[in-house]
């Protein structure tokens, strides 16, 4: 399913595309979801009920990265590190103008992403406490320092909704710490499953690239669930 686009605009170099429920109401109060890299089309589950906010930053391996580290092979290009200055973005300008345009159900904001878009939004957890759920879809989480930075650092946004699934094959193929991958996500979730007795966390069988629409219908099966949406 293909969604329609309602309202797209730039937002301090992040591009913004607005997917309305076709029944929208200006006068009724909607929950809403925004998603690193933009696909809308995996949320389509939801598209009748929830107000859709795809973002695509002009430099992902730049915006989703918490601090600059090197590239993963000779060549690649260098992770910038600048998610801080994105976040200030989405949650201190862009929010405000999401809320200018259309009526927000406040106690029902979600952010997330997949892989980099995951990380961000974990990454987001420790410095924002300005959405109800945070979701991360085969998150990132073999960045260098990540674990211990999970570790060591204090939660900011506790009282938020949490869903991670990673998958059991990740980085299979690879010779570099992709390779690690699960066994990096593995200890995000169990560092932060003590703070979240209430969220998901979840391993499945498949590797980094596969089973991505049924793992993005999970997630929205979930949250439909907890968001009680018909």
């Amino acid at each position: 399913m293909t969604l329609s686009i309602n309202n797209e605009f730039d937002w301090e170099g992040i591009q913004v595309k607005v997917s309305l429920p076709s029944t929208y109401d200006p006068n009724q109060t909607y929950p809403v979801i925004l998603l690193n890299d933009g696909n809308l089309d995996f949320l389509s589950s939801l598209s009748e009920s929830v107000i859709l906010v795809g973002l695509t930053s002009k430099n992902r391996l730049d915006d989703y990265t918490p601090w600059k580290a090197a590239g993963l092979r000779d060549g690649a290009q260098d992770f910038g590190g600048q998610a801080n200055a994105y976040h200030g973005h989405l949650f201190g300008g862009l929010l405000d103008k999401l809320r200018s345009l259309y009526h927000l159900d406040e106690a029902r904001l979600a952010y997330g992403g997949y892989s980099l878009g995951g990380l961000a939004a974990v990454y987001s957890l420790f410095s924002f406490d300005k959405v109800s759920c945070v979701f991360s879809i085969c998150g990132s989480f073999w960045y260098p320092d990540f674990v211990a930075y999970c570790k060591e650092q204090k939660l900011k946004n506790l009282d938020c909704l949490l869903y991670l699934l990673n998958g059991q094959t990740e980085g299979a193929h690879h010779t570099n710490r992709l390779a690690q991958a699960p066994a990096y996500a593995k200890q995000i979730h169990t560092s932060l499953q003590k703070h979240y007795p209430t969220g998901q966390f979840v391993f499945d069988p498949y590797g980094h690239h596969e089973q991505v629409a049924e793992r993005f219908l999970a997630f929205s099966n979930w949250l439909a669930q907890k968001w009680k949406i018909e």
